[in-house]
């Protein structure tokens, strides 16, 4: 039978059977997810990176939402009804970084602090006037700032790795505490922070363009692990292995996951790909339940990787282009069971099973380079999402579910709004 004669066929058929083939049809047919609905949009400049950062910053009602736009080189503040509270613009070439907040001093407010291309590491008080700033040799484009107690003195520490392959630690009020040279020149990656060796003392694991490095809490090389290429991903400390608290995560730009040894430095496993761009952040969370964490990277090509602890690869989804920052994680539909939300250069933000099957996609019609941020901005007690596009709009989407922390086992870039990478065993 020819398509004429089918179409033909159809017209002519009784209702009741067009309507009976119909709902055949349907039936054979995966229910469709349910989509969030678009809570609100607002402007942020254009080319945003920055994932958004949600603390108390203000006396308003609600939380605070910080973000930095590269063309307007600027970072600004809104307030939970979408306001603009303040922007803080004297930077002289365009911003990429994700602002880290922290409460440096330990006096009950939040300080910002923002890593630049020319201006060093700028950091500004809560309501957006400039507290210090510190010059840095050579840029950090795309790396942010890590704050943590490094040296178990009660009072936070600042770290930050420069593109010169200078790694620096600094006091609440800007005054260096030590730094370190790596041998190579540096990489776009941010360090993380923390204790590895449960001795008490934070580690500081950072790269340069071929190799990870291991500083203890005075600057001192504990070991370095030497690769074949550019580590520009921000290494990542979590729990992998049964039988050891914490390893170390590093993708190189050879498309190529290794997990390392804490104590030595020693590869474990390495999970292999194409040798395609790689310097997306990576993600770690259990998303079924087994109590072991799974690990989530992308690459240049649009490829999403989830792989298990010993280095088998569980599953991959492609997107229809590169993903640039890690996935968010969480149950942000209340269902109980995790999503693994991505961004993708194409535009859309994809909403992903624990399985790797598409939920629902989201597009906004231009590139987006940003992570997304799980939160409840609003303090509404419900679960929002929060991600910019280069469209030069920040959107909110949510399902109404419930917000509850546990069930977000990586709700931000670098796991924290200090930016410390460090998954602590639970």
């Amino acid at each position: 039978m020819n398509t004429n004669s089918t179409a033909s066929w159809i017209h002519r058929a009784p209702p009741f059977f067009l309507l009976s083939l119909w709902i055949f049809m349907l039936a054979g047919q995966p229910a469709a997810e349910p989509a969030p609905r678009v809570e609100w949009t607002t402007q942020t400049g254009a080319r945003v990176y920055s994932s958004p950062v949600v603390a108390e910053l203000a006396e308003t009602p609600g939380l605070e939402i910080l973000l930095t736009s590269s063309d307007d080189r600027s970072v600004s503040c809104f307030s939970a009804s979408q306001k603009v509270l303040w922007t803080y613009d004297d930077f002289t070439l365009r911003l990429s970084s994700t602002p880290t907040v922290a409460d440096l001093d330990k006096d009950g407010k939040l300080e910002i602090l923002i890593t630049t291309r020319q201006e060093g590491v700028t950091c500004l008080n809560a309501d957006g006037s400039l507290r210090w700033k510190v010059p840095v040799k050579s840029d950090i484009a795309w790396g942010s700032a890590a704050v943590a107690d490094v040296d178990n003195d009660g009072t936070l520490e600042i770290c930050w790795a420069a593109l010169s392959g200078l790694v620096e630690c600094h006091a609440p009020d800007g005054s260096k505490k030590w730094d370190f040279t790596m041998p190579s020149s540096g990489s776009y990656a941010a360090p993380a922070v923390g204790d590895v060796n449960a001795d008490g003392f934070a580690e500081v694991i950072t790269c340069d363009s071929s190799a990870v490095f291991c500083l203890d809490y005075k600057g001192q090389e504990q070991w370095r692990f030497q690769g074949m290429a550019t580590f520009n991903a921000g290494p990542v400390i979590a729990h992998i292995r049964d039988d050891t608290p914490y390893d170390i995560l590093a993708l190189s730009s050879d498309g190529v996951l290794w997990c390392l040894d804490s104590k030595t430095g020693n590869a474990l496993w390495n999970h292999r790909t194409f040798r395609i761009r790689t310097d997306t952040t990576i993600a770690v969370a259990d998303i079924d339940g087994d109590n072991r964490n799974e690990i989530f990277y992308g690459d240049g090509l649009g490829n999403l990787y989830c792989i298990a602890g010993g280095g088998r690869e569980r599953w991959s989804f492609q997107a229809m282009d590169w993903i640039e920052s890690a996935p968010a994680i969480g149950d942000v539909d209340g269902d109980d069971q995790m999503e693994v939300l991505l961004c993708s250069a194409d535009g859309n933000l994809y909403c992903l099973s624990a399985k790797g099957e598409t939920e629902w996609t989201f597009s906004t019609g231009k590139r987006i380079g940003a992570s997304p941020t799980l939160c409840d901005y609003d303090l509404d007690n419900k679960t929002e999402i929060l991600f910019p596009s280069h469209n030069g709009l920040l959107y909110c989407l949510t399902f109404d579910a419930e917000w509850n922390p546990k069930k977000m086992p990586w709700p931000f870039r670098r796991y924290d709004f200090q930016h410390t990478a460090f998954v602590p065993t639970r």
